[in-house]
């Protein structure tokens, strides 16, 4: 097993990689990234967080790397390399160095950074007893759909719930619930149906969130792509939320307020598994 990363169009030791201080994501948080899931071996939904980062890269101006067309056979690598059997793929772009000025365009090559790293996504334990979160106020700025780098009211949100004991943070504003610190969130309806908010610029278009969407759709669960408010989180038969590392995590207790007498419910679990399933049918990389 190595501990190679890929940086600028070579693989080498993570001890040796190095990034000019000069980088606009250094300097200014310029910069777009992509996480894949691997589990057993297999990559998840490479081709859909491949789309999105084209489009993230295309919305925030920040050149393509020339190793577009390659990236696929360099996750595989990576993941062969570090003999990953369960963990993350972390991948991010920035457009290079240059002047420290607002406006400066770089003379250098994108930046491109990726590393693979081990993690037992299925061993989580939030995936069968769910989270406690905090309810926070949403003050980020208005591109949510853009994958940024820039993550400071996430960080600063999940944190706030650690010193309270809880484990993550879901945002709201003035339009109801927009989405977890780093998830999409769904309810599940008096009427048994998925719930949960419509893509916009105020929320990221999860990679999760849409595979499972369409799971759920063919599993004969009704999918709602409407806004839901406070009220209705708290008063929601069932509640969980989905990332690419995370997957389909129950939440059973939103600040005092316990969702569903504490306990993740039929349809999450329901969602859990045949989400599994779908993640078994993909190939490997070995």
């Amino acid at each position: 097993m190595s501990d190679d990363v890929f940086l600028n169009g070579r693989f080498l030791p993570a001890a040796e990689a190095t990034l000019s201080v000069f980088d606009r994501g250094f300097l200014f948080g310029e910069g777009i990234y992509e996480v894949w899931a691997v589990i057993g071996h297999r990559i998840v939904d490479t081709d859909s967080h491949l789309t999105r980062l084209d489009r993230s890269l295309r919305e925030c101006g920040i050149p393509t790397p020339p190793e577009r067309d390659t990236l696929p056979a360099i996750l595989n690598d990576l993941v062969r390399r570090g003999g990953i059997a369960d963990g993350f793929i972390y991948l991010q772009i920035t457009p290079g160095a240059g002047e420290r000025d607002f406006t400066a365009t770089t003379k250098t090559r994108p930046t491109l950074f990726i590393m693979a790293r081990h993690k037992d996504l299925l061993g989580a334990p939030a995936l069968q007893s769910g989270l406690a979160v905090d309810l926070v106020p949403d003050i980020r700025w208005l591109r949510r759909d853009i994958k940024t780098t820039m993550l400071m009211p996430q960080v600063m949100a999940k944190k706030n719930a650690v010193r309270q004991g809880l484990k993550d943070a879901i945002f709201y504003d003035e339009t109801g619930i927009t989405e977890g610190a780093s998830s999409n969130i769904f309810i599940v309806t008096d009427g048994g149906a998925l719930r949960t908010r419509p893509l916009s610029h105020k929320l990221l278009p999860g990679c999760t969130r849409n595979r499972l969407i369409t799971l759920a759709k063919e599993n004969g669960i009704a999918v709602e792509e409407q806004a839901f408010s406070v009220e209705d989180l708290l008063g929601a038969r069932e509640v969980f939320v989905t990332s690419a590392t995370s997957l389909v995590v129950p939440v059973v207790q939103v600040n005092e307020t316990t969702i569903a007498q504490g306990i993740p419910g039929p349809i999450t679990r329901k969602l859990q598994d045949v989400y599994l399933a779908y993640i078994q049918s993909l190939p490997t990389c070995v």
